[in-house]
Parts: C-alpha cells; structure tokens; sequence
C-alpha cells in the first residue's frame, strides 16, 4: 500500500495494481472452479487478493438452485469467503451458512432493516446492515454497483483519496488534479508492465473503463463545529466530484471515509503546515487528528443518533452510505433499534458493536475506545411515570 500525502488530501493506492474492486459471485466461475479444482479454486481467491489490497466486495447474486450438489457447493463456498480478511460479502437474502455464531465479513443489503435470524445475528453484531431502496449495489468502502447493464460484472478502484471536510472550501484543486493524474498514469504504466508479463490473475478481466477513483471525506464533526452549513459543503463537494470526473476521464465515487490512521494523518498535517482548518481541531493536548467518518466519534461516548447521523445535504451526493459502528453496554433489541431508526432522517449502514465484540481497527496511538458500559443503551423510547403516592390496598 501506498500513502501519499498532498496539502489538504492523502490518496491511497496500490503498488502495481487498482486499489480495490467488486464482482459478481455469477461471473467468477467459482461454483465450477470448486466442483472440478478446490486447489485451482484457492490459487485464483488468493491471486485476486494479493492484487487488490484496499479490499474485495463480492456480489453474493447466484440465483437460487434446488439441486443437492449445487446446494452443497454453495454451502463450501460461503464457509471459505465469510471469514476472510479482506473479502467482505454482499448479500439480499439469508446466507446457507446458519447458524452464525461468529462475527462474519458481511453486509446484509435491504430497504428495511433485517427481521427473523438475520435480525438476531445483527443485533449480537455478527453482520451488518446497509439500507439499499435502489437499484444495484451500495458497497460501503468501495461505491455503487449497477448490475442494469448485463455485461457489468465487476469494477476496479485506481485509489481513494481522502479530504477532511472543513478542507474542501480552501482545497487547491488543481494540486489534487495533478497528483491523481500522476498517480494513475503510474499505475497504467506498472500495471501494463504486470500484464505483458502474465503477472495479472487471469480469473479476472481489468477494464479501464470500469475502473475509478473513490473521492471520501473525513472530520465531518469538526466541519459541524465551525457552524458553516451542510449545503456549503455538499456545493463544494459537487462541483469537486464533476471537475475531477471530467479531468481524469473516469467515474468518481463518494464516500465518507471512517479510517482513523488517514484522520490522524491529515489533523497533523494541518498543524505542522498551519493549514486554515486546523482550526477546527481540538486544542493541545488533544491529539492533532479530524473525527473519522461524518459524524460524531465512535470511540466516544454520545448519544447513538449523534454516531449514526447523515447529513441529508451530504447523503445525496453519496455513492454508498456512511458507516455507523455503535458500540452498545447491552445487546439492542429491535423494538428499540426501530425506535431508534424512526429517529434518523437518513439510517446509514450500521453495524453493532455489543460488549463481547472488540472495536475493529485500525487503532490510533492517542485516542483509545472508551469502555463498552460508558456508552447509552438502545432503548424502546418508553418512559414510564412513578406514581406520586403508593396507595397500601
């Protein structure tokens, strides 16, 4: 992996190869690759993953079979996929692999939040959830997937550069232009290099055409200190997004990025340079880092709707939802977590962390998770009055 730090902007790629990628379960061929080869199978899943380290989305969209041996291939396939790093699964319907008893590398995709086993496995955080009323695919951390096209089987990341958000007014965009435009030529140059040579996985196709660049923010909370308004910042964004797709020739997905270690890079960047927005960061001896993701921090106790707020101005202009990880002292129970949805003008995609699941990474040096018993319980928004007086009957 590559960091390459610009004033105001740090982007993320590859060494020799696109950043990241999606595809579709049905177009790998993997089922038959299982079936003749488990070997071959393995040897393909690993070559994919050596060369996309920013991560694998898989479309889990094989269509449903009442035959025994395709049942049981299926069941093998979810058994090896669910649990590897840097693979996360894309499903819409209940996975073969039941029951869940520990955390899986999936996100549950419909328009309302899960019911029945799924339910339970969301609430004891063992999958997470991603509210998806379209069309094709919202893949956190990687963009939107459209499957309306029959031959858009699979899509490719040249990188993913990361903006804190009070930056995006001030940005010199014509340094952020040029430093993606180097960045990408010297991939192109690499990865032909690498092709030529039979060094790319052949079980996947590169297309130059479906490969694009992921523009995320961060420091969304100290955006909201400086009382500027959401609508500002949406402007901003927009007219950045357009200027770069049309420089680069390429899509530009949105995103918000949830990394504390990019955070952290771009808050000391800002002290060290003297940057403008520095002044939305905390005081010394507060570590100089932005909040990671849009809205309040998660590794600090606060109100739940403050961790899984989306600013409606924001969340228009976004190709996949925010990420919500709300730690909880107990497990919620759903009545409360529709409660608490009811609450939300704009769910993001939430995964819950109950007192059992350790916080993922990666972790900063100076701002540690606060205990899981310090943070509000999900309640069913009932209150109950005591009675003034106890009469004795």
């Amino acid at each position: 992996m590559i960091i390459r730090e610009g004033q105001g902007f740090v982007i993320q790629t590859a060494q020799d190869s696109p950043w990241a990628g999606w595809f579709s379960l049905q177009e790998l061929d993997w089922l038959n690759l299982i079936r003749t080869n488990q070997s071959m199978f393995l040897r393909c899943l690993g070559e994919i993953m050596a060369a996309l380290p920013g991560g694998i989305s898989i479309l889990w969209d094989t269509p449903e079979t009442s035959q025994q041996s395709s049942s049981t291939l299926l069941t093998t396939l979810e058994n090896i996929l669910l649990h590897l790093p840097g693979i996360r699964l894309h499903i819409n319907k209940p996975l073969r692999y039941d029951p869940i008893e520990v955390p899986l590398h999936t996100w549950f995709h419909s328009p309302k939040a899960p019911d029945g086993d799924l339910a339970t496995a969301w609430c004891k955080g063992l999958i997470g959830w991603v509210p998806q009323p379209n069309s094709g695919w919202s893949l956190p951390g990687i963009g939107h997937a459209s499957t309306d096209q029959k031959d858009c089987t699979a899509g490719m990341l040249w990188g993913e550069v990361t903006i804190p958000a009070p930056a995006v007014h001030y940005l010199e965009i014509e340094n952020l232009k040029s430093a993606l435009e180097e960045t990408q030529a010297h991939i192109e140059r690499v990865l032909s290099n690498r092709i030529n040579v039979g060094a790319w996985p052949q079980s996947i196709l590169f297309q130059r055409r479906r490969t694009a660049w992921r523009l995320t923010l961060t420091g969304g909370w100290e955006f909201q200190l400086t009382g500027q308004p959401w609508e500002a910042l949406a402007s901003d964004l927009l007219f950045l997004q357009t200027y770069l797709s049309n420089q680069l020739k390429c899509r530009i997905h949105t995103g918000i990025n949830h990394n504390a270690i990019i955070a952290g890079i771009l808050g000391e960047q800002a002290m060290r340079l003297g940057l403008p927005w520095r002044n939305s960061l905390s005081l010394p001896p507060e570590p100089p880092s932005f909040t990671p993701g849009i809205a309040a921090d998660p590794r600090k106790t606060s109100p739940l709707e403050a961790r899984a707020s989306v600013p409606k101005p924001i969340a228009s202009l976004l190709s996949d939802p925010p990420i919500a990880l709300l730690r909880v002292p107990t497990l919620p129970s759903m009545k409360g977590i529709h409660t608490l949805l009811r609450s939300l003008e704009l769910p993001p995609a939430i995964r819950w962390l109950p007192p059992d699941m350790p916080p993922p990474g990666p972790f900063h040096a100076e701002i540690s998770w606060d205990s899981a018993a310090a943070f509000p319980a999900v309640t069913d928004g009932k209150v109950s009055q005591p009675r003034l007086f106890d009469w004795a009957e």
